[in-house]
């Protein structure tokens, strides 16, 4: 066992991390108007996401553990405040939606600069590798 004298194993760093990063970006984002998954689904949108279905498949995870079914009402939101157009399916950030991405971003990317301080890129990509392999491994089991 890799991790034998600690009660703070992995799954302990999983979750704190997930509440500090939900109560952060929260924070962060508050004038904007954003939760952490608000966040998400724009940035989302805008790197090219473009239906309610393909956000529901990359954030599967994150619906159980916000106990919804789709990030519809989000898309929602954003369609109200003129930030996403849509045609059918389809979904794109209109220009406001491209502007409130670019000042959210700026705010985020400030923040994840603060936040792996001392940590070079391979570790950052390394670790990230580890969670993929050990998911990978439960999802095979």
């Amino acid at each position: 066992m890799l991790q034998k004298n600690t009660t703070k194993r992995i799954g302990y760093w999983l979750l704190h991390l997930h509440q500090q990063f939900d109560a952060a970006t929260g924070a962060l984002l508050h004038e904007q108007r954003l939760t952490r998954r608000d966040w998400q689904i724009l940035h989302a949108l805008q790197i090219g996401l473009g239906s309610v279905a393909e956000l529901d498949a990359a954030f599967a995870p994150f619906l159980v553990a916000d106990g919804a079914r789709t990030y519809q009402p989000i898309v929602d939101d954003f369609t109200a405040r003129g930030w996403v157009e849509s045609a059918g399916a389809a979904l794109r950030l209109t220009a406001a939606g491209e502007a409130a991405h670019e000042r959210a971003e700026a705010l985020v990317n400030a923040h994840a600069d603060d936040s792996l301080r001392g940590i070079t890129e391979e570790e950052f990509l390394a670790a990230n590798a580890v969670l993929a392999k050990i998911s990978a491994n439960i999802d095979t089991d």
